[in-house]
């Protein structure tokens, strides 16, 4: 079998979903080659492009973007051609247009497509006008498989994030800086949005931390979300560091990437052995046990009173972070998805 992986990049380079199914794909001697579309166009005019259509953007600028697109595609398609893999990964694809994904037909029509997209399709107008071309579209939230469906795309298949346990652990070598830096009562990593700094707010004068990109919008400089900011964005080793050292690990949901479902990170902090308290979400329990395996709150009253209480219950907190991260590594590894990918396209 050989696998390409069409990779889409955010700013965590080789942090991200494509870099983990590529070192799955060594780990098990798969061969597999990997490139990233959204490299070969101008990241400047690409983020315009994702959720917008070409002819919105200012005079010239459209015609500058879709040449660069054209280029892009055909380095793609110089590729798949020499390469001719029996499986096209793409990851996120949200460059990857209805037109490349028919040339790709034409070069290698022995190849399977699918993505595994991983936000929500029907807020990125390319990613959402190419699933039809996919022999495979999946999406991790129950909410999007539905609304798809309604579509009648009938390729749409529920695929949840995943851990990689390698990376994504407890640590026994973390020295006394890294301990100053990062041990906290309340941790959080992510994007600061107005909606979740109102959440935090009901933690003022706690010891809450926060990384991730500068807070925006409209949220008050008194704000958790600014008082409590740590201004670095965290990658990589930094990120299993918070979620190892914090007692309790706040992970909220994006209203637009997560309906019914939970973000990576539910899985990232299980792996890593960390206690964290979700908002619940209705897919949550599917992979779960609510208040066994994983702790949720339904309003942000409720979520004060939850960290007041298991920050006085120590061993509590331990025994469910140990039941949670048995459980994403009985189930929600990188390798279990892949597996689960495998059946889906009936290579299983």
């Amino acid at each position: 079998m050989q696998v390409l992986i069409l990779r889409g990049t955010t700013r965590e380079v080789n942090n991200d979903s494509g870099w983990y199914f590529h070192l799955m794909l060594e780990e098990r001697g798969i061969e597999h080659g990997m490139i990233c579309h959204n490299t070969l166009v101008d990241t400047g005019l690409l983020t315009h492009s994702i959720n917008r259509v070409f002819q919105r953007l200012p005079h010239g600028q459209g015609a500058q973007l879709i040449d660069q697109f054209r280029q892009a595609d055909q380095a793609i398609l110089e590729y798949i051609e020499n390469y001719k893999p029996d499986l096209i990964l793409a990851i996120s694809g949200k460059t990857i247009r209805p037109c490349l994904l028919q040339q790709i037909r034409e070069v290698s029509p022995q190849s399977v497509l699918v993505n595994v997209f991983w936000d929500n399709p029907f807020f990125y107008d390319i990613a959402f006008s190419a699933v039809p071309d996919y022999d495979v579209f999946f999406v991790k939230d129950t909410y999007v498989l539905w609304e798809m469906q309604k579509l009648g795309a009938n390729n749409v298949v529920y695929l949840h994030h995943a851990c990689y346990p390698s990376e994504q652990q407890p640590l026994n070598n973390i020295t006394l800086a890294e301990r100053a830096e990062y041990t906290c009562d309340l941790a959080f990593v992510g994007s600061m949005y107005p909606y979740r700094a109102r959440i935090f707010d009901v933690l003022q004068g706690m010891d809450l931390k926060i990384w991730g990109g500068e807070p925006w919008g409209s949220i008050p400089r008194d704000s958790v979300a600014y008082t409590c900011h740590q201004h670095k964005r965290v990658w990589g080793r930094e990120k299993v560091l918070i979620f190892n050292l914090a007692k309790i690990n706040l992970n909220t949901q994006h209203y637009q990437n997560d309906v019914f479902s939970v973000s990576s990170k539910v899985h990232q902090v299980a792996a890593c052995g960390g206690f964290q308290l979700v908002d619940y979400k209705l897919d949550l329990p599917s992979l779960y046990t609510v208040g066994d395996e994983i702790i949720a709150f339904r309003h942000r009253e409720e979520l004060r009173k939850l960290t007041e209480y298991y920050l006085q219950h120590p061993e509590e907190r331990r025994q469910i972070a140990a039941r949670a991260r048995k459980r994403a590594l009985a189930e929600h590894t990188y390798a279990h998805r892949w597996e689960e990918l495998l059946t889906a396209i009936g290579w299983k």
